[in-house]
């Protein structure tokens, strides 16, 4: 199944969690300390760093992200205790998520092939002993995402150079497709025999990959799923951020419009992209809060489109009058 560019970018956005930062505390002086540290990680002033970090953790400490980029200041800073302090509280708030931004963020290349790195195999194994997870389980799905994602995460590039109708994404498409083909009959298997593979199962780093697949999947599969990814959600088993996602497409598949503004469209006319009609467009903000998204601005600042919802209001008002006129 093919997707708008457009469409595309929006799921590798969400998917690999560069969306616009959010903090775990809303504090002015845990923000502003937070930010001081990894400017200060970033200049290669540890000794900075890790005064700014333990300011900002006085106030909040559940940001395992923070907590890894401190652990990389005391790491360089040869502060043993320190970083095996912080190492074991990030791997304590997730160690799936801990690995994960290990392993995928760029920031955090500097320490790859070095002790740091072996201490984190080292505490993400035994975190993994320690947790119970089919751990069989979660490693194919580690390959089921990494196909998931892999020829989706050269379109943007490949589109970009050659054109979306280039033969050159044609062939990204052939691959990419046969991929989501094989990947859907083999999460349907998964979810037949265990129920949604989350967090318990397959651990966090993993309990979005079903839902991945499926929001690739045809409307009729994503319908079929929707209710038990969404009672998965409810219970804490995959993020309702990622879920959301899912909810939007359904509808707007369906002709309704979205809930949570994560879908765009792009106009024919003028290649401008532009969000797709969304069901309570004044209260956009507070409705994507109850999920874990952040405000709709910083969603839009990715496509440089300013929010507005009287704007986003009248400008449905006049393509839908432009249609019916079309009609006639």
């Amino acid at each position: 199944m093919k997707y708008t560019l457009l469409t595309v970018i929006s799921i590798f956005l969400i998917s690999t969690s560069l969306v616009a930062q959010t903090f775990s505390s809303q504090n002015p002086d845990y923000i502003e300390k937070v930010k001081a540290g990894e400017s200060a990680l970033k200049e290669a002033d540890y000794t900075e760093c890790l005064t700014l970090y333990k300011a900002a953790f006085d106030i909040k400490q559940t940001s395992y992200l923070s907590i890894m980029r401190a652990a990389a200041c005391a790491f360089k800073s040869d502060d043993e205790a320190i970083l095996n302090t912080y190492l074991d509280k990030a791997f304590e708030l997730s160690w799936g998520g801990t690995k994960q931004v290990f392993d995928n963020y760029e920031e955090f290349e500097f320490l790859k092939n070095t002790p740091f790195e072996k201490l984190v195999d080292e505490k993400y194994n035994a975190a993994i002993a320690a947790s119970g997870v089919n751990l069989a389980l979660m490693q194919e799905l580690e390959i089921i995402h990494k196909t998931d994602q892999e020829q989706r995460g050269f379109m943007r590039e490949v589109s970009d150079k050659y054109g979306w109708k280039s033969p050159q994404m044609d062939s990204l498409w052939k691959i990419q497709n046969y991929a989501d083909s094989v990947n859907t009959q083999r999460i349907e298997a998964i979810i037949a025999e265990h129920g949604y593979p989350g967090k318990a199962l397959v651990g966090e780093s993993q309990a979005s990959t079903a839902f991945l697949v499926i929001q690739h999947a045809d409307l009729t599969i994503q319908e079929k799923y929707l209710p038990l990814i969404s009672k998965a959600a409810d219970e804490g088993e995959v993020r309702w951020s990622a879920v959301a996602l899912l909810v939007d497409r359904v509808r707007m598949r369906k002709g309704e419009k979205q809930i949570y503004g994560s879908q765009l469209n792009t106009d024919k006319a003028t290649g401008q992209p532009f969000f797709a009609p969304i069901e309570n467009p004044h209260k956009i903000d507070s409705v994507r809060a109850t999920v874990g998204l952040g405000p709709l601005q910083e969603y839009a600042d990715h496509w440089e489109l300013k929010w507005d919802a009287d704007t986003h209001i009248e400008f449905h008002e006049k393509r839908a009058t432009k249609e019916e006129k079309n009609k006639e």
